[in-house]
């Protein structure tokens, strides 16, 4: 036997460090399995599994976006009106318009993809240039955003009648059975694991976000990232918003993206604690919004109140930060 092999069967099994990696996961399987035992005419079939991924398609696009500008540092309390800003002006430009094309309806999505964009680079620029705080700079954000659609609309929302049917396919249609929700969010976050995990510029984000000042020295501008991170961020709430307002078939100027502004964040700092300890990272956000799904649908198919899914998903937020807090300490 080796030196190396020996050393390797000498080192314990470390309890607590395959907790705060995998906890997050054992709980999630834990949980699918007390929930297939207590209804498992419902809970584990094919249908409920697509439309737990079907309910948190929404919330998924938009913590996934939130998870890149947390990679660099910073916080974006605004994607809860951004998600509203998207749904409502895609729904409103293309009733303004009135025409089903698919070419139509893909160049109001990418304009309002491209606005949503810009807002998101003013909240960077804000923040990176005058040193505001993030948290501060984007609640003010959220603010001028909600007013300036309640503005325009005049509090009137858009009718399903109004709106092209091409557009309500994007949140109401299937490919192959599979839910252009669930299509959406699985594209988004391949996108940006991709992104974050095998480009340069992923890894500038990493650095930034571990060591602004470090990273600064080394030549990597905050101020370039910041603006990307707050833009995508953006833009996916954005996106988010405009498949839930594809799904409702209607676009609501108030009370669509404030519904999932703390659960975005609630998957986020999960994600946090997953596989990763202590590192933002879209994997770690998808389990994040998976566990939050099957909370919710798992509680619900059990006929448990409502109340009862807030008291889990903060619990276990608790929880997971906890783990990812004391993995923290450890490598200190």
């Amino acid at each position: 036997m080796t030196s190396s092999d020996s050393a390797k069967a000498a080192t314990p099994f470390n309890l607590m460090g395959f907790l705060a990696r995998y906890g997050t996961i054992l709980s999630l399987v834990i949980l699918i399995i007390v929930f297939s035992i207590g209804r498992p005419e419902v809970f584990p079939t094919l249908r409920n599994m697509f439309n737990v991924l079907n309910q948190v398609s929404i919330l998924g696009i938009i913590a996934i976006g939130l998870t890149v500008c947390m990679v660099v540092g910073l916080f974006d309390l605004s994607i809860g009106a951004m998600a509203t800003f998207g749904g409502y002006f895609a729904a409103r430009f293309l009733a303004e318009i009135g025409s089903d094309s698919v070419l139509v309806v893909a160049g109001v999505m990418i304009l309002v993809l491209v606005l949503a964009m810009l807002i998101g680079m003013l909240n960077g620029a804000l923040i990176a240039r005058l040193g505001i705080s993030p948290i501060v700079e984007t609640l003010a954000m959220s603010f001028i955003v909600t007013g300036l659609i309640l503005g325009v609309s005049g509090s009137r929302t858009v009718n399903p009648s109004e709106i092209t049917m091409t557009f309500q396919w994007i949140g109401q249609g299937r490919v192959m059975g599979i839910p252009n929700a669930v299509l959406i969010l699985a594209a988004t976050a391949f996108v940006l694991w991709l992104f974050l995990e095998h480009t340069q510029s992923g890894r500038n984000m990493y650095a930034l976000g571990g060591n602004k000042e470090a990273a600064r020295l080394s030549g990597i501008s905050f101020t370039k990232y910041a603006l990307m991170g707050m833009a995508i961020a953006a833009a996916c709430a954005a996106l988010g918003g405009m498949v839930a307002g594809a799904n409702l078939g209607s676009g609501r100027p108030q009370g669509v993206g404030e519904t999932y502004l703390l659960n975005a964040f609630v998957a986020v700092f999960i994600g946090a604690s997953t596989l990763k300890p202590g590192k933002f990272h879209v994997l770690g956000t998808c389990i994040g919004v998976l566990l939050i799904g099957v909370i919710n649908n798992g509680l619900s198919t059990l006929g448990v109140p409502t109340f009862w899914q807030y008291i889990v998903q903060g619990t276990i937020l608790i929880l997971a930060l906890i783990s990812a807090s004391a993995n923290s300490v450890r490598r200190a």
